[in-house]
């Protein structure tokens, strides 16, 4: 009886080993990346929308020939243990974009020791280069530059919906949302690109005005349009906005 007991601890003790080096098989991910937005709506479940990554001249100084975009991937399997490197095709026939309008990296680093550490999320930040052309001053809705990452050895490729990334390049930008009825009343006047462009470069440099800072910090909304303000009055020759007459704010 106590052979067999014995027998039968030994037979458990391999079943159980066998389980484990089943689980740890199982739990051992080779590693997928994708980018974080998504290229087209989500299959399953269905709750995310395709969306693009906008890099627009707009907001830089004018004469400004070069720009970059920035652009997350996102990393699932196993925790990196060196620097993994990876590639990026154009998808020529979804592209209106011109060779000479953009640069791609020969290889971009997905990096190790990259965890967001708000959200737990191994991520890493590419950047693709973006080059003024004369055809785009023209096109209110610039050009478009889809990419796609090439799966390697190391780096496969993750959520199909993410293997791609749309960049739009454009001159141009959307009116602000915080730029409402009120804004226009008490503070920077009517809206024009132009306006929004000068304030940006020569006074709100660093995009401080916003829905937040205007409900919560007014008194900086005000200073910001009050040097706006003393800057297009210290013009000479007076700027004149989009309609022709002198540029001016409200308050």
């Amino acid at each position: 009886m106590k052979k067999q007991y014995v027998i039968f601890m030994l037979l458990l003790a391999v079943a159980f080993g066998a389980c484990d080096r089943r689980e740890i098989e199982i739990f051992t991910d080779k590693n997928e990346i994708y980018f974080e937005k998504f290229y087209i709506d989500e299959v399953y479940p269905g709750l995310a929308q395709a969306d693009s990554t906008v890099a627009s001249f707009f907001f830089y100084p004018d004469g400004t020939k070069d720009i970059e975009a920035a652009l997350t991937v996102l990393l699932s399997g196993d925790t990196l243990k060196e620097n993994r490197e990876f590639q990026l095709k154009v998808v020529e026939e979804e592209t209106t974009a011109n060779p000479e309008e953009y640069t791609i990296d020969p290889a971009y680093v997905f990096h190790t020791n990259t965890v967001n550490k708000d959200s737990n999320d191994v991520r890493d930040v590419i950047k693709i280069k973006f080059h003024r052309s004369d055809r785009i001053e023209s096109m209110p809705n610039g050009v478009t530059l889809v990419v796609e990452i090439i799966p390697n050895e190391y780096l496969k490729l993750g959520q199909i919906e993410r293997t791609r990334a749309k960049l739009i390049l454009t001159t141009v930008a959307d009116r602000p949302t915080w730029w409402n009825k009120e804004v226009e009343n008490n503070l920077l006047g009517d809206y024009s690109g132009k306006k929004y462009k000068l304030f940006l470069n020569e006074i709100d440099k660093k995009a401080e005005m916003s829905e937040e800072l205007i409900a919560k910090h007014p008194d900086r909304a005000i200073q910001l349009t009050l040097e706006f303000k003393n800057w297009l009055l210290n013009q000479d020759p007076v700027i004149l906005d989009e309609d022709e007459e002198p540029m001016e704010v409200a308050l």
